[in-house]
């Protein structure tokens, strides 16, 4: 079924969504209100405004929060449509990023509604700085010691944001693929964030958080990370690419995949780009997932042409691959982590080695496409 079949607009916003609120019926009888809140940091790494979703099906609860200071913004949507927060028999937060949670102690604060998320997420979000490695951002919590913007970007956007966020008490979701009461069920998707969580709706709706996306391609986080935090991780974490990196991603948009081929009909509902530039964005599961990993193939491929001419660094790889208006203000950091993590599964595959000084050398092979494929 197509998604223009199921939405109704309920208000209008402008061009890339932002202000508007929509409903979603599904045949089932349940309903799903769609309320986007304002996430632009500036510069073009635009993902347009963050998907916040009140579900109706049986539990009633809110999927994501919004970022730091659209929470009471997003009460006012609620409130617009009916409802004060104390409907809500949880919040429950896809993934541990500030676009996603950052208005969830503002929520909290106005309504005491219990919160919910993947058993990681109320882990990372506390400082621990006795734990933190010498290289770490110890002055902030465990998700962010490999931060990578610069204290003129975090001093603004995350220290107020951190300091609420870990005083507040998180339910950890036990049993992933177990169906609640509702009929709800939830799919761990690290890659782009390790508590990264998919939530199902049956064979009807899946709400895909930050790992699918329409038109644009999640950022991966890097296997590295999984070093600076491996001391404060439960012990069935002892791989990096359990959580981390590419590989943990391609696995997880995988699976979402065989979700998409096993129910052709379901609805897709993303975090980010739903409605952009004046229409719908409407994804096919299996497909879009089927460009994503051919998307990454292709980006490996581009790096090991550009290594074709001699050793460099991740930072001149990016210069080279993204186009220039991609690399101003934070954007060259964003561009520079999105080579780095491509690299690693490069070095994986033995198609790269570091050649010192932060260089990288091509070896001649391109054992990667294999590796992709086969994860």
């Amino acid at each position: 079924m197509l998604l223009e079949d199921l939405v109704e607009v309920l208000r209008s916003g402008d061009g890339n969504g932002n202000g508007m609120i929509v409903r979603f019926r599904l045949p089932s009888g349940r309903e799903i209100l769609g309320m986007p809140t304002e996430n632009f940091y500036g510069g073009e790494w635009d993902l347009g405004p963050t998907w916040n979703y009140l579900v109706d099906s049986g539990e009633r609860f809110l999927l994501d929060t919004g970022r730091w200071g659209q929470g009471g913004k997003l009460l006012e949507s609620m409130k617009w449509c009916g409802f004060t927060g104390a409907e809500l028999d949880f919040v429950l937060l896809s993934h541990g990023h500030e676009d996603h949670d950052g208005g969830l102690y503002e929520i909290v604060r106005a309504t005491g509604v219990t919160v919910r998320a993947h058993p990681l997420y109320p882990l990372l979000m506390q400082y621990h700085k006795e734990e933190a490695p010498p290289e770490a951002r110890a002055e902030f919590p465990a998700s962010c010691w490999h931060c990578l913007m610069p204290a003129s970007f975090t001093e603004v956007q995350c220290v107020r944001y951190h300091q609420e966020r870990c005083g507040l008490e998180v339910r950890p979701i036990l049993e992933m693929d177990t169906p609640s009461e509702g009929g709800v069920s939830f799919l761990n998707v690290p890659g782009h964030c390790p508590d990264s969580l998919a939530v199902i709706l049956g064979d009807e709706a899946i709400m895909v958080g930050d790992s699918v996306l329409p038109d644009i391609t999640p950022h991966p986080t890097r296997e590295d990370f999984f070093g600076l935090v491996r001391r404060i991780l439960p012990p069935h974490y002892s791989e990096a690419d359990q959580l981390y990196g590419l590989r943990a991603y391609l696995r997880s948009v995988k699976k979402l995949g065989e979700i998409g081929r096993a129910y052709p009909e379901i609805l897709v509902l993303p975090a980010h780009r739903l409605f952009y530039g004046g229409r719908w964005n409407g994804i096919v599961l299996e497909d879009r997932v089927r460009e994503l990993v051919q998307h990454h193939i292709e980006r490996c491929s581009d790096i090991l042409g550009i290594l074709k001419s001699g050793p460099k660094t991740a930072l001149e790889i990016a210069k080279e691959h993204f186009e220039p208006r991609f690399l101003k203000g934070p954007g060259i950091r964003m561009a520079e982590n999105e080579v780095l993590a491509h690299c690693e599964l490069l070095m994986i595959s033995g198609d790269i080695v570091a050649a010192g000084d932060g260089r990288m050398a091509a070896t001649g092979s391109t054992a990667f496409e294999g590796l992709i494929l086969a994860l």
